[in-house]
């Protein structure tokens, strides 16, 4: 029909035809136009292939010559595909891509220059978490810690050898896969419990249970060498089966089994409440489980109120660990709280300030940390993580209150001191202990005072964070530069130092204070110092230079340095 409307109005049909010449016209144009470009366009091209190539080689350069971790470089690789995809449309174009590609090789350069920094940074972070997590460990008894430390000494000596991004990431890599292990250690410990108590109670009726002690003592021995946390969660699953399996063929010994789990369900669910955590579906639980323990008649009956226990059990862990975090953290408040409400007085002006505030405001290893941290937390590992830093400011805290009572001599050893070296294990070898309420440092060998200096710890704005760290890293000379703007108050010009030792968290070092006149109690508060800043450092322990001197022969590498 359109057809036929054409031909019989020739005006309107003559009409198109002109459009449609007018159109291909125009379209000749447009072609002609972009295959003027194409052949103007070799030279971009060329440019946009050569120019990632460039980019390639330098991706694969970061990658396997320096090490730098896929993470830091897949922003990068996702933006290259995207140009690579012609992203932009019908308009874009070689020369667009070539200067896309420039830019992203641009911008690798700035990764790489920064990856290593980031990385040690983070890595010493690990390497504290690793160190903390094995004195938490070893303050529980557990005597698999030397193996632990061994590794630690070994990660610390990689930690100060390392110069690429790669060599960080392997130290990294092993902080984070012992720490891991060693949170993985109590709830294993705990289902070897669960396993020696059903052997206990088969072996109070006269039950001959000599295959399933060989399997725990097997089991203990794996516990002991475990390297990782992967073996020990392996592990609780192997004692889960060996229970069951043990079930299965002490028939006349079932009642005392599944008597035997349910007191090891029970203790937790006790546990779990003293946390002041609500447990009234779990004790619902346990009853109904005891119901049907008094029930039971037959193989299959224990069988499953076996597994139901043990299932029980694997869920109540992560309650557990939980609960005792912020239990413990809730202790960590109320005693900051109490450190706060004990005062110093500053020597110089007579003004009061809270004895707790390192605890308190610490940026690095304070309250407000620790609480983020533990928000944070999602697995068993995480809360076991927060759950021992809450516990080492817990110990390092009541350490300090007890020790402000304490009217021994600056220059004598402290019975806090020698608490809690015992405590964190470190009595052999040396050791420097800072008493951040006395402004004095202690050193000790082999749990002997053989020299102590007055020091200057951080002022109340940037406070020496408190804790059980080590000697990770030794220069002597350099020059320390502020991390601060011009404009902060806290930035301070380039300054050479002659002898410094890192400590803590990438950043906070033992070093010689050689512009401050005055060390000792008060130093870290405001007072008048010309060159001093007019109070305590950033965070840093100052000594004299010549104390400063003797410090940096006399401590090695990894040695522990415990600040409360």
């Amino acid at each position: 029909m359109r057809r036929q409307e054409h031909s019989w109005h020739r005006g309107r049909y003559t009409a198109p035809q002109r459009r449609s010449a007018l159109s291909l016209v125009g379209l000749f144009m447009v072609v002609a136009a972009m295959l003027l470009s194409a052949c103007g366009s070799d030279a971009n091209q060329a440019l946009a292939q050569q120019n990632k190539a460039k980019l390639d080689q330098e991706l694969g350069h970061a990658r396997s010559g320096l090490g730098v971790p896929n993470s830091m470089l897949q922003p990068i690789e996702k933006q290259e595909a995207k140009i690579a995809n012609g992203e932009g449309g019908w308009t874009y174009n070689y020369q667009d891509a070539a200067s896309n590609y420039s830019l992203l090789y641009t911008q690798l350069l700035g990764v790489e220059q920064t990856a290593t920094d980031t990385l040690k940074k983070q890595t010493g972070l690990d390497l504290q978490a690793f160190s903390t997590a094995l004195n938490e460990r070893r303050q529980q008894g557990f005597g698999e810690s030397s193996a632990y430390q061994a590794r630690l000494q070994q990660a610390q000596q990689d930690f100060t050898t390392a110069k690429l991004a790669g060599d960080y990431v392997r130290v990294d890599t092993l902080a984070k896969a012992q720490t891991e292990a060693l949170n993985a250690m109590w709830p294993a410990y705990l289902k070897l419990n669960d396993f020696q108590s059903v052997l206990r109670a088969l072996g109070s009726t006269g039950i001959n249970t000599t295959l399933a002690q060989s399997e725990y003592t097997a089991d203990l021995k794996t516990f002991r060498d475990s390297a990782s946390a992967d073996r020990y969660q392996i592990l609780e699953q192997i004692i889960d089966g060996q229970i069951l399996q043990l079930v299965a063929d002490q028939s006349e010994g079932l009642p005392y089994v599944g008597s035997a789990l349910l007191a090891s369900f029970q203790a937790r669910i006790t546990l779990l409440a003293s946390y002041g955590v609500s447990t009234k579906d779990l004790q619902k639980d346990h009853d109904q489980d005891a119901q049907a323990l008094a029930a039971a008649r037959s193989l299959a009956d224990y069988q499953k109120l076996a597994q139901t226990i043990n299932t029980q059990v694997a869920n109540i862990a992560l309650p557990l660990i939980r609960g005792k975090a912020y239990h413990d953290l809730a202790t960590l408040r109320q005693l900051i709280k109490y450190g706060q409400s004990l005062t110093v007085i500053n020597p110089f002006d007579g003004t009061k300030w809270p004895a707790a505030y390192e605890y308190a405001d610490s940026p690095t290893n304070g309250l407000a940390d620790v609480t983020d941290v533990l928000n944070q937390a999602q697995t068993q590992s995480d809360y076991q993580a927060s759950d021992d830093d809450i516990q080492e400011l817990i110990t390092n805290l009541r350490a300090m209150i007890d020790n402000m009572r304490d009217t021994t001599p600056h220059s004598r050893a402290h019975a806090t001191d020698m608490q809690l070296m015992k405590t964190y294990g470190i009595t052999q070898g040396k050791t420097l202990v800072v008493s951040l309420r006395e402004q004095t440092a202690r050193f000790y060998e082999n749990g002997k005072l053989v020299f102590w200096s007055y020091v200057t710890t951080g002022r109340p704005e940037l406070p020496t964070p408190p804790g059980l760290q080590s000697a990770m890293y030794k220069v002597s000379p350099t020059i320390f530069t502020s991390p601060e703007p011009k404009t902060s108050p806290f930035w301070y010009p380039p300054t050479p130092i002659n002898y410094a030792i890192l400590f803590a968290n990438y950043g906070f070092f033992v070093h010689d204070g050689w512009w401050r006149s005055q060390f000792g109690p008060g130093t870290n508060l405001p007072h008048f110092d010309p060159a001093a800043f007019n109070g305590g450092s950033h965070g840093c322990i100052n000594l004299p230079l010549q104390n400063m001197a003797w410090v940096y022969t006399w401590m090695p590498l990894y040695a522990p340095i415990l600040v409360y």
